[in-house]
């Protein structure tokens, strides 16, 4: 049986020389035009302003967070500095005594009055008490009063305290909040013992009263009869700087007898 019929180029064209390529071209991808694969100078230009950009923004960056931790460590300081001022202040209100068996005796006292403007209340607040703090030492100490007396001043008993940002005495250059300290009290409000600055930070104080139903903002135990305690006082402040914030915390007297059924308001002025 025949087989399949071959069917293919003629013999001429499989051998070298044929013609059956002939006609034909080929072109090479190297035959076209190429495109060039290097950086432009517009390019370069265009990348050096973005890292500029990049450098300048993360330079303000590091140079605000170093501002803000300075900002931080500052206010921290300060905060740190009126809260242990706060906590003093606290402590000698609390402790405000008057003369419990003798309304006319006036040697003890609680005495506020507002000197200036008073848009936080008294700006002054000058009264007796038993808290100015003791020294570890003589807290500690086993010898009898007279010995303590002599070897330490005066211990024990009522103290005058004065507060305000107006110093009594000659205040120098010293800005703040002032401490007037008189041990014993000799019962004038107005001059006697020791006096410093409390602390710089703060630049305003006032002092508003609650008489066991609302708050007022003079007190005077003296010019009145019975003589007698607020219930509480609310003191505010504003520390040094541009923060405008008043800071404000209440005191409670236990020594008061004001309540809502028994004001004190014939105490006050």
């Amino acid at each position: 049986m025949p087989g399949p019929a071959r069917v293919g180029l003629p013999e001429s064209s499989l051998r070298p020389g044929g013609s059956a390529l002939k006609g034909r071209s080929f072109h090479g991808r190297t035959g076209g035009r190429r495109r060039s694969s290097a950086v432009t100078l517009l390019e370069l230009l265009v990348s050096v302003v973005i890292m500029a950009i990049l450098a300048l923004a993360i330079s303000g960056a590091f140079r605000a967070g170093i501002d803000f931790e300075r900002h931080q460590a500052a206010n921290q300081g300060s905060l740190t500095t009126t809260e242990s001022v706060q906590g003093r202040i606290r402590r000698m209100i609390e402790g405000a005594k008057l003369n419990e068996n003798d309304d006319a005796d006036t040697s003890a006292f609680f005495i506020a009055e507002a000197e200036t403007d008073g848009e936080l209340g008294a700006d002054r607040l000058t009264f007796t008490t038993t808290a100015p703090d003791l020294s570890l030492a003589v807290q500690a100490s086993a010898d009898d009063f007279e010995t303590s007396h002599e070897a330490n001043g005066p211990v024990g008993g009522l103290a005058e305290v004065s507060l305000s940002t107006t110093a009594v005495g000659d205040a120098g250059t010293n800005s703040g909040l002032f401490q007037r300290v008189q041990r014993p009290a000799d019962g004038d409000d107005t001059q006697g013992g020791e006096e410093s600055v409390l602390t710089d930070q703060i630049e305003k104080i006032g002092f508003e009263f609650f008489n066991g139903v609302d708050w007022v903002t003079t007190w005077d135990s003296v010019n009145t009869t019975p003589g007698r305690l607020p219930a509480a006082v609310r003191v505010s402040y504003t520390v040094v700087g541009d923060d405008p914030t008043v800071r404000k915390f209440v005191v409670a007297i236990p020594a008061s007898d004001a309540t809502a059924d028994d004001p004190a308001e014939e105490a006050t002025q």
